[in-house]
């Protein structure tokens, strides 16, 4: 398990080396390695200096009408505390129970759609898309490869349908290394997941289809 220092140095590191964010903001994280090896209690304040940085180079970074179907994979882990309602999330301690009480349903997916928030449903921080052909024959270990996730299956898959998204006002663009630091995406490398892509934040109205993946 990493330490803040440690985990603090690696994110400055994605920020700085993605060559595609302008010079000035590459730089501008550089220049917080001094202060988050000072001290572990500087961390936190590094991750506040770098959430800065995205809200001032995000108005840059080019976005464009989507042009086919997309898809959002999560873990159950996710899914429980990022898109369903508070009051469904409350029935449940913890991922795992959740987990537990999907798998027992003769339709996970099915049971975990009426589950969902309404509104924004994907938060523009936590809103890392792929086109859905990408992962439409592939099972979990294949999608998992792919994806280059941490979490193992059961996983959730949300198809956002090109007309649904277009109508929602949804964009996509290509994702930046400043785009890990909400989430803290240490291990992030520009161009390894295939046609990876980021928007603002999407609504339930841009939602088709939700697929349970084992």
């Amino acid at each position: 398990m990493r330490d803040s220092v440690t985990e603090a140095v690696s994110l400055i590191s994605v920020v700085s080396r993605d060559r595609a964010l302008p010079r000035f903001i590459r730089q501008e994280a550089k220049r917080l390695l001094p202060l988050a090896t000072s001290k572990p209690e500087m961390a936190e304040l590094v991750w506040d200096r770098l959430e800065t940085l995205r809200h001032r180079v995000l108005p840059d970074l080019p976005l464009w009408p989507p042009t086919c179907d997309y898809a959002r994979c999560v873990s159950v882990d996710t899914f429980w505390r990022f898109h369903i309602a508070r009051t469904h999330r409350g029935f449940f301690q913890h991922h795992e129970q959740y987990r537990r009480y999907l798998e027992a349903r003769s339709d996970p997916a099915s049971v975990a759609r009426t589950h969902l928030t309404d509104g924004i449903l994907v938060p523009a921080p936590n809103s890392w898309l792929i086109p859905a052909n990408r992962i439409a024959s592939l099972n979990g270990t294949q999608t998992r490869k792919l994806l280059r996730f941490e979490q193992k299956p059961p996983y959730l898959i949300m198809i956002f349908p090109v007309e649904r998204m277009q109508a929602a006002g949804v964009q996509v663009r290509e994702p930046r290394g400043i785009d890990a630091v909400p989430s803290r995406f240490l291990t992030w490398v520009s161009g390894e997941v295939p046609d990876e892509r980021i928007d603002r934040d999407i609504p339930l109205t841009a939602l088709g289809d939700l697929r349970w993946l084992t």
